[in-house]
């Protein structure tokens, strides 16, 4: 059903609701959402298409200061020199990234229509958002959406389609994660020998630790 967002956004608004009932129902599934979103001030509608369009807004999750230990229970000693060669922790090889590249055609890539109008319309003078719904018969789908969501954004009164906006242009807003009464992230590794780097605690134990910051 993706594919029939790229067929809707570029159309004329008045020939898209024309052909309404002339649609396959999964069809006309998609149409009814971009409907609602041209002509209801549903910001739930409007975030559920953008989403389905342009996906969801990057958030970034920072999590803060903590330590993480590394034990070596099993090991007696530790080793005379440090080790210098490509492996990474517990002998794990990194796995080499297969780098061909997966190349997506505009026409497959509705996103990029609707991208460019919320774009368009976020630089144009306020009153163009409100000209657009008056006249929507005028413009396509994905420029009477934008409009629609500006509109709703400039009212004041509507936070979610001012989030809605504010998310999908400058990014979501970072969650952080204190990690409450856990100062420190425990790991074993069972090898014989520690690490040259590793000192041992009170109870012989040898260990490595690395303060971990976001």
């Amino acid at each position: 059903m993706q594919n029939y967002f790229n067929d809707f956004l570029p159309q004329e608004y008045f020939g898209f609701r024309k052909n309404l009932y002339n649609l396959t129902s999964n069809q006309a599934v998609v149409a009814e959402l971009l409907r609602t979103c041209c002509e209801e001030k549903d910001v739930k509608a409007i975030e559920m298409a953008f989403e389905r369009i342009l996906g969801k807004p990057e958030k970034v999750v920072i999590i803060k200061r903590t330590m993480v230990r590394l034990e070596f229970p099993d090991a007696v000693t530790k080793a005379l020199k440090p080790e210098f060669d490509d492996r990474v922790m517990d002998e794990v090889r990194a796995t080499n990234i297969d780098d061909s590249k997966v190349v997506l055609d505009a026409n497959n890539a509705p996103g990029l229509l609707l991208r460019r109008m919320v774009d368009e319309i976020g630089e144009k003078p306020r009153d163009y958002s409100y000209q657009v719904l008056d006249k929507k018969n005028s413009h396509t789908v994905a420029e009477v959406m934008a409009a629609n969501l500006y509109g709703l954004a400039m009212g004041g009164s509507n936070l979610g389609a001012i989030k809605l906006l504010l998310d999908h242009i400058d990014g979501a807003v970072a969650d952080v994660i204190r990690l409450e009464g856990v100062d420190t992230i425990l790991l074993e590794n069972w090898s014989d020998v520690a690490p040259f780097e590793a000192q041992q605690d009170s109870n012989g134990v040898w260990f490595l630790e690395k303060e971990s910051v976001a």
